[in-house]
């Protein structure tokens, strides 16, 4: 069995959706969302997101409140479970959903940006690090601040690297052992996919050709 605290969580207390719904709401107690919103939100199935917020509701973990005509559900701060339920779903099973969140605030454009080591692996304890590279026209200054609150909710180091595409493709070149580790270990990806990174280790001058 995997001792990775998000995949044990994960599997174990939470089914899919239901984590995904969850999530949403525990790590992001100031704000209310309305069903359709969710939905489109969560890329998930129309019932499967009302049952499961209909299920939260009813066991008063989240709040309905109208507005207008729309009906808006919220985190519920004053559950007697709240505060646990945001630290499990902060420091272990959201841990990626609210990192992947936290990126989409960055100023800058990311190309792509992908989770490798240990979380990756399915192997991470409570002391290893997440680590986050990310590659594209994207400074160290803009990715650092939009992630400098994923250390404070989930009190994990982030290893965090930002590479040029010139930058990247310099070091593999080079034959940086490094880069060559990263490419050839697991990843989860948070911006751009496999085929991205396929294009961008492959030797040419035109960076993009292939991936349409």
């Amino acid at each position: 069995m995997s001792n990775n605290l998000n995949e044990i969580l994960g599997e174990s207390l939470f089914g899919k959706v239901r984590r995904k719904v969850l999530a949403v709401f525990v790590l992001n107690p100031e704000s209310s969302f309305y069903l359709l919103e969710l939905i489109q939100f969560l890329d998930c199935g129309r019932g499967a997101v009302q049952r499961e917020v209909s299920r939260l509701f009813k066991a008063g973990i989240i709040t309905r409140t109208q507005v207008g005509h729309q009906v808006h559900y919220a985190a519920d701060t004053q559950n007697l479970i709240y505060s646990e339920l945001r630290s499990i779903f902060s420091k272990t099973t959201g841990l990626i959903d609210l990192l992947s969140s936290d990126l989409k605030t960055c100023k800058d454009q990311l190309g792509m940006a992908f989770i490798y080591g240990e979380y990756a692996q399915g192997t991470a304890d409570k002391n290893s690090p997440v680590n986050l590279i990310v590659i594209g026209d994207t400074s160290f200054d803009a990715v650092k601040a939009c992630t400098v609150e994923f250390a404070k909710e989930t009190a994990k180091e982030l290893h965090l690297m930002v590479l040029t595409v010139a930058e990247f493709k310099s070091k593999l070149s080079r034959g940086d052992s490094q880069i060559k580790e990263i490419i050839s270990s697991s990843k989860i990806f948070l911006a751009g996919g496999l085929r991205e990174l396929q294009v961008l280790t492959t030797v040419g001058d035109d960076l993009f050709a292939g991936i349409y």
